[in-house]
């Protein structure tokens, strides 16, 4: 029998492992804003505060610490990194499930950014690891790896949550992480043709280099851009459901099944648009998932139910999971493969600080206007980048994103 390659057994335990992290962050992320009213925060402007300041300060450590754990990664060893992250996510969701307050949550959140940030190391391992003809492919089933987890983590953190409460899932989402941890240390590998070329240079030499290529910095405005539109409806979002859900009883399995189903359609849209979008044109791919995006957040303000909700939810899902195969591969095709873990940590760094910005936002326009207004402005976003890449494009030749 033919051994099968060590690229892909690489990539099949990184895939596994990392749909089980992502499950395991999302079973509790989506849980937070009732998690806080649980610790005795009722008033609900405050709780959307403390809900948007928990995702933005994560995601503002989480962008300072992403590209320097890249470059680490392509001086040391991407298998070192990965292990790193997941190592912090475990220990980390145990914290927060002993949090007490709001503030140690808030702590929790914040060291939770630094150290994490198992993506954008799974996705550097597998970059510099798979052969260039399959690069995409590859990178793919990471996406889809976490889009799966995206979807399964908040439908099984809402049952565990309403069965036995949010401590516990937190706990429960511990023991998944650790075991991604395992399988990454028994079955990956570091590439044997690892590139050397970032030993040689100074730390920082690398990251100068990227950031002077006027390709890579338009696709990081642009990562920054959509994370910035989407994360508007992070603080919103659950209180939106908590507004329309007539149960309050099973609020969590509510509010879980509603984010998973999402998930779950882009994680399908990311196996199906990432296979065409090679022939299509990424940048083409990139302005349909954003304008279809615009069009379906309009609606969702004025959904009269969860059921509309969810269901306007579950069709945006589908060009949510389009857009991110499209931009990985624009991102990791815009600079050279030894810089795979610097590249991706930049991408994710800007992804990060929109995710950041976004909660912000969202909060000070829920707590100022309404609901109906931060989704109206989501889309609003969206057309604009949907316009953007239009007029990005019609300067590319046969459809693909180049700047000159």
């Amino acid at each position: 029998m033919k051994r099968l390659a060590q690229w892909k057994i690489n990539l099949w335990a990184i895939v596994a492992a990392e749909l089980l992290t992502i499950l395991a962050f999302n079973a509790a992320l989506m849980l937070v804003p009732y998690y806080i009213q649980q610790m005795g925060i009722t008033d609900t402007k405050e709780v959307s505060t403390w809900t948007g300041a928990y995702q933005a300060i994560g995601a503002v450590a989480f962008a300072v610490s992403t590209p320097i754990w890249g470059m680490l990664g392509d001086r040391y060893g991407r298998k070192l990194m990965l292990m790193r992250s997941m190592i912090a996510t475990t220990s980390v969701l145990v914290l927060m499930g002993l949090a007490r307050t709001p503030g140690q949550l808030l702590i929790m959140r914040v060291i939770q950014g630094i150290f994490t940030g198992t993506p954008a190391a799974a996705s550097a391992l597998v970059a510099v690891g798979s052969p260039k003809e399959r690069l995409a492919y590859s990178l793919g089933l990471v996406q889809t790896a976490v889009f799966v987890g995206s979807s399964l983590g908040p439908m099984i953190g809402g049952y565990v949550a309403d069965a036995w409460g949010y401590r516990a899932t937190f706990f429960a989402s511990a023991v998944l992480a650790g075991a991604a941890l395992l399988i990454i240390a028994l079955f990956t590998r570091e590439p044997s043709a690892a590139p050397t070329t970032a030993r040689k240079e100074a730390p920082l030499a690398g990251l100068k280099g990227l950031i002077s290529r006027g390709q890579l910095l338009t696709l990081t405005a642009l990562v920054l851009l959509i994370n910035f539109s989407y994360s508007l409806l992070g603080p919103v979002l659950p209180l939106t459901i908590q507004r329309l859900a007539a149960n309050p009883e099973h609020l969590a399995s509510i509010a879980g099944t509603i984010s998973g189903g999402f998930a779950f359609t882009a994680a399908l849209a990311a196996l199906v648009v990432g296979r065409y979008s090679d022939r299509i044109g990424y940048a083409r791919t990139v302005f349909i998932c954003a304008f279809g995006m615009a069009v379906l957040f309009i609606p969702q303000g004025f959904a009269p139910s969860v059921l509309a909700l969810g269901i306007l939810r579950a069709v945006q899902g589908f060009f949510q999971g389009g857009l991110a195969p499209s931009i990985n591969a624009l991102v990791v095709n815009a600079a050279p493969l030894e810089r795979a873990g610097a590249t991706i940590g930049l991408s994710s760094s800007a992804a990060s600080v929109g995710t950041a910005v976004g909660p912000i936002v969202g909060a000070l326009l829920l707590n100022t206007t309404s609901d109906k207004a931060v989704f109206l402005a989501s889309g609003g976003l969206f057309m604009v980048i949907s316009l953007g890449i239009m007029i990005v494009n019609s300067k590319s030749r046969a459809g693909r994103f180049t700047v000159d």
